[in-house]
């Protein structure tokens, strides 16, 4: 092997790593994202009062 082609091997596998960890680096922090987006949203409607359906027909059934 001539030492040009060990530089330009070296230089391929340091461009394919940093590569892989700016993806995974996307990666986590659209998950982080999405994760605190949900979060929120879960949030949001819990502190919304649940309020059920109000039945009026059987009170006007049982008035009449």
């Amino acid at each position: 092997m001539l030492p040009t082609e060990i530089v330009y091997f070296a230089v391929l596998m340091f461009l394919a790593l940093a590569t892989l960890v700016a993806w995974k680096r996307r990666r986590d922090e659209t998950a982080a994202r999405l994760n605190r987006g949900l979060c929120g949203y879960v949030a949001a409607n819990r502190t919304v009062p649940v309020t059920e359906p109000k039945d009026t027909a059987e009170e006007s059934l049982i008035t009449a």
